[in-house]
């Protein structure tokens, strides 16, 4: 039906930005409810424990991230332009942004302490390296996990951030380490 509200995608992109402006401690079903326009108690009938609308949000935003990166790595052609997929998503402007960077470290600090959320992330993972697995060698899918990690963190981080020239050579070394 036509201009029918998706009430959860709702409130799961409400309770993403509520986390980006106060942090996981500051979420509250309150501050969700406002954001997203809806009554407290809407909210917790579609999620009864702050958990599980924590968990819900993050699991939303994985699948959206993972599904375009997936995407990207299904369309690169050959290696070079697997390559180039990847240097996208270290500078392009989905990852490379501090609204993901501070979702990122959001969850990091939960999955160190809750076994639900370190699951989760683990979950993200996988996923991407089974996306970069589409191109490259899981040895080099899992280093070039890491390095994506990485980069997106210094680069946001740092007052002088990596070159993508730079950063592309460096992905090239690892995606095919053979000695020049």
């Amino acid at each position: 039906m036509a201009g029918t509200r998706d009430i959860k995608s709702d409130i799961l992109a409400a309770t993403l930005t509520v986390i980006v402006n106060e942090g996981v401690r500051g979420t509250t079903y309150r501050r969700v409810a406002d954001l997203a326009g809806l009554s407290p108690g809407t909210l917790t009938y579609h999620f009864p424990q702050i958990d599980l609308l924590l968990m819900g949000a993050f699991s939303y935003r994985m699948d959206t991230l993972s599904g375009a990166f997936r995407q990207r790595m299904q369309r690169a052609t050959d290696r070079a332009d697997a390559c180039e997929a990847v240097v996208d998503l270290i500078c392009g402007d989905v990852w490379a942004s501090q609204r993901h960077l501070i979702l990122s470290f959001e969850l990091y600090s939960l999955a160190a302490r809750k076994a639900p959320f370190r699951q989760l992330l683990q979950l993200w993972m996988s996923r991407s390296r089974a996306s970069l697995h589409l191109c490259f060698p899981m040895e080099t899918a899992c280093a070039l996990d890491a390095l994506i990690e990485g980069f997106t963190i210094h680069n946001l981080l740092n007052d002088v951030p990596m070159s993508r020239d730079a950063i592309l050579r460096t992905v090239q070394k690892i995606a095919d380490p053979t000695p020049q």
